[in-house]
């Protein structure tokens, strides 16, 4: 009897045991759905947030550069922000009104956006007499001048003084100038001229050269002109004058005065001396003047004896001077001379005391004149 009411106390115990498992095993899976249920609250609350930041944050990258100092930085960021603008300001850059985006500053920034910001200032620039206010970037003096919308020349000379950039345009030009070639007086002997005459044969006429410069240019002033080159255009002809050679006699005791007497032309005393030549006949005539120029005579260069025209051949009335005479011409008061001459031209208007006296020019000064014609012997 002892022993079963022991078995049956055992298994009483045992279903008490279980019992307690159950409740336990109960417990426990309750606590766990306590507990379970915030994490996973929390989880999914998490789990949303990250998902809505991952996807309005974009990574950018921030360049500033700034010439002046030397400074260029670059660095990628993350953000959510909006604009350009914004971003910048959140990270403490801003732009200035001198500085430059390569974005607008209300753009709306975009993942993998490169947003660059170049710092800038105001320069002076000065151009010949002007000058001007411009922005730039670029610490270069050329590549500033060229922002400010500036094009250099080649040999343009470009300096800066601080916060002022001066351009000094220079330019090369190839010039071409004439020069006159001054023409050359050549004399010759003239034997039938008396000594101390001149007479101009030919006039000549100058010369005339070409001349090469290279000239530099600053802000259109000539500064400098350097001869490259030269080359006669036109050769100079010398002017060529005749000299006098012919020396005359001594003068002789004065003559006797001589008689005179009218006949057509004034016939003077018939012999006698005049400056040291000998003549035979004296008339007093009204002398003209006429040239050697062939436009004059109506195309002739010759004498009426077939002598070339010249200082020293006189045109007469051979019914009073015969052709070939040679005279002796002078004013009355011997306030001009003539000389010696060959009468040997004729002329349409020449006739009874008149005489034509030829010169190589200046012949339309010389108006009427009276004068002495002596025959020499």
């Amino acid at each position: 009897m002892v022993t079963k009411e022991k078995d049956r106390n055992e298994l009483l115990r045992e279903l008490r045991e279980k019992r307690e498992q159950k409740r336990q095993k109960k417990l426990r899976a309750k606590m766990r759905r306590r507990v379970i249920v915030p994490i996973a609250l929390i989880t999914a609350v998490c789990l949303t947030l990250g998902i809505v930041y991952s996807v309005s944050a974009k990574e950018i990258t921030i360049t500033e550069i700034n010439e002046f100092t030397g400074l260029k930085s670059s660095q990628k960021v993350v953000t959510t922000g909006g604009n350009v603008e914004e971003v910048l300001r959140d990270r403490g850059l801003y732009v200035g009104e001198d500085d430059r985006l390569n974005v607008p500053p209300d753009k709306q920034v975009c993942d993998n956006d490169d947003i660059i910001l170049t710092r800038g200032k105001r320069v002076t620039i000065k151009v010949g007499d002007t000058e001007s206010v411009a922005t730039v970037t670029k610490a270069d003096a050329t590549d500033a001048l060229v922002e400010a919308g500036y094009t250099p020349g080649v040999y343009d000379s470009i300096t800066t003084d601080g916060d002022t950039i001066e351009l000094v345009s220079v330019s090369h030009t190839e010039e071409t100038t004439t020069e006159t070639i001054a023409r050359e007086v050549t004399y010759v002997d003239d034997p039938d001229l008396p000594q101390g005459s001149e007479v101009v044969i030919d006039e000549g006429e100058d010369g005339v050269k070409e001349i090469q410069h290279k000239v530099t240019y600053l802000n259109g002033a000539e500064t400098e002109r350097t001869t490259t080159g030269e080359s006669v255009t036109e050769e100079p002809r010398s002017k060529v004058i005749a000299r006098g050679t012919a020396v005359p006699t001594p003068e002789p005791e004065p003559a006797p005065a001589p008689k005179t007497r009218t006949e057509g032309a004034a016939v003077s005393d018939d012999g006698g001396t005049i400056n040291g030549y000998r003549y035979r006949k004296k008339y007093t005539m009204t002398a003209t003047a006429y040239t050697d120029s062939p436009s004059e005579n109506a195309g002739y260069t010759v004498s009426a004896m077939g002598n070339r025209l010249r200082y020293g051949v006189v045109a007469v009335d051979p019914n009073v001077i015969p052709l070939g005479s040679t005279v002796y011409v002078t004013a009355p008061d011997g306030s001009w001379v003539y000389g010696v001459a060959s009468a040997e031209d004729t002329g349409g208007a020449i006739r009874g005391n008149r005489i034509d006296l030829c010169y190589p020019s200046g012949a339309s000064g010389f108006g009427r004149r009276s004068c002495v014609v002596y025959v020499l012997e």
